[in-house]
């Protein structure tokens, strides 16, 4: 017997990434498309057609759906509210290293890094001026005064994306096969959600702050965010927030409209 959609309402994965596939409701899920050979994706992010018709990261201007599995070697976690102490100028371990800075996957995005404030929602600090991060090794390190508004001492909440690293892997468990490329494994084919649905994904942009019933945005190639949402963006609207993310469920919940 098949289980009704709604019988899960709690995550039971070790880490928060991709697609959380116990709460998300689906209505249209098509796993006929051929993934295109050299598009990789995770589970969650947004997927478009190219004129083949084979799959492929959106771009931002005309998401298809939503990638159900994975085509990679490499996968992202999402951290929402680290709760840190910022002591002096001395650096502070953050809980994982290799954080992924301007842009998914690096090289000078608008508006992608580190989200780091007072408070989980609301009012953030800017980087270079109030803190520095050393991505590769996961540490943020206060700025002094006058140019730098955090107190000696002061706790702060961080969001960020980070590299799985092989452990973590292996820890949060593989599929069917034990491996991670989901796609690669089923002949290259790929489903994709489609149509009306409710998403609770973890590929979004950590910097920005959501709010439920914020309309939200596919992440357009200019911010290096393809594949990812994001609020306030250039991309097409996807969709509202009916959960934002929170340190003790950091999926984002998107009620999808297109």
């Amino acid at each position: 017997m098949a289980l009704e959609p709604r019988r899960e309402a709690f995550r039971v994965d070790t880490i928060a990434r991709g697609f959380d596939h116990q709460r998300s409701i689906v209505n249209n899920a098509f796993g006929d498309y051929v993934a295109n050979a050299a598009t990789t994706f995770q589970a969650g992010m947004l997927v478009d057609l190219n004129a083949a018709g084979e799959i492929i990261v959106s771009a931002g201007a005309n998401p298809y759906g939503w990638a159900k599995y994975n085509k990679n070697t490499a996968y992202q976690g999402i951290v929402v509210g680290e709760y840190v102490q910022l002591n002096g100028l001395v650096a502070t371990t953050l809980a994982h290293a290799n954080l992924l800075n301007a842009g998914i996957g690096g090289g000078g995005g608008a508006t992608i890094g580190t989200r780091v404030g007072l408070l989980t929602t609301g009012a953030v600090y800017v980087e270079a001026t109030d803190y520095t991060i050393n991505y590769v090794n996961g540490t943020i390190v206060r700025l002094p005064a006058p140019g730098g508004s955090i107190a000696d001492g002061a706790y702060v909440y961080v969001n960020y994306q980070y590299t799985l690293t092989a452990q973590e892997l292996a820890d949060d468990g593989h599929n069917f096969w034990n491996f991670d490329d989901d796609v690669t494994i089923q002949g290259g084919k790929v489903t994709v959600v489609t149509g009306d649905a409710i998403i609770y994904t973890t590929m979004f942009d950590p910097t920005v702050t959501y709010t439920v019933g914020a309309i939200i945005t596919a992440g357009v190639v200019a911010d290096l965010l393809s594949g990812y949402v994001t609020v306030g963006g250039a991309g097409l609207a996807v969709g509202r927030c009916v959960q934002i993310p929170t340190p003790s469920d950091p999926f984002l919940g998107v009620k999808s409209n297109f």
